[in-house]
């Protein structure tokens, strides 16, 4: 039995005549015929009732008819599949995260194993993810700390905790961890205010009594570290700003009062 069989059947059954069936198909009346015969020989029953040139299906053909109608539907699905599967496998993804740094390592074993998959990846601000996500401009995004906007649902990746960034010549260097308070006085390099992170520190700040002192305003991490490091002022930093290939980091000190 072959589709080409089954094709012709659904062909015959459908317009109840052998010749229309024929010129729809492009083919001769008789080879239509011998196609229709050989599939009646093959299943060891008469499909149709035969009036001439009109036929109409019998019993056994109404029967056939349904799972013949079964099988070319799942085939369309399996194409409808294979071909969403193809462009999954060649899409690009668009990308917003807040801190770009660790993507990299993020994405590899992924690009292992979808090698045609491309990724657009763009470092921007919270506010302006928050407004790309509603737009529908990037896929998903990553994003330190987590955006807590109605309709967008966060997956936390990991738990981090904050750090304070010091150059090995502050007076702090010298200690294994500080509490809030102490930074009172100290000039802070933040991230802008764009980013939600700036609001956690001033809140945290807040908190604990007095306004922060923002001096320097960067949404480069790069510059920060630099900054940082020429003991222009400390900065609040989450751990994994430490996890990259960099040879020179500020000093990392625990803030004792704070958790995460």
């Amino acid at each position: 039995m072959e589709l080409l069989q089954l094709k012709y059947f659904m062909k015959v059954a459908k317009v109840q005549h052998m010749t229309k069936a024929a010129n729809e198909l492009y083919i001769s009346q008789s080879s239509l015929s011998r196609t229709i015969n050989r599939l009646e020989e093959d299943l060891g029953v008469e499909l149709f009732k035969r009036d001439g040139r009109q036929i109409k299906l019998n019993e056994y053909g109404n029967i056939f008819l349904k799972r013949v109608e079964k099988v070319f539907y799942e085939l369309e699905e399996g194409k409808i599949e294979i071909k969403e599967l193809l462009g999954m496998k060649s899409r690009t993804i668009t990308v917003g995260a807040t801190i770009t740094m660790l993507l990299p390592d993020v994405f590899k074993e992924f690009l292992r194993i979808n090698p045609n998959i491309k990724f657009q990846l763009f470092q921007l601000s919270t506010k302006e993810i928050e407004k790309r996500l509603e737009e529908g401009t990037i896929d998903f995004a990553i994003s330190t700390p987590p955006i807590k906007k109605k309709g967008v649902i966060s997956i936390p990746l990991k738990k981090d905790k904050f750090f304070l960034a010091v150059d090995k010549d502050h007076p702090f260097s010298k200690k294994k961890s500080v509490k809030i308070k102490e930074i009172k006085n100290e000039p802070i390099i933040a991230l802008t205010t764009d980013y939600i992170f700036q609001e956690n520190i001033k809140d945290l700040c807040i908190e604990n009594g007095f306004e922060p002192n923002i001096m320097f305003e960067s949404n480069d991490i790069e510059v920060m570290f630099k900054l940082v490091l020429d003991n222009f002022g400390v900065a609040f930093m989450p751990e994994y700003w430490w996890d990259t290939d960099r040879t020179n980091f500020p000093v990392k000190i625990e803030l004792s009062d704070v958790s995460t």
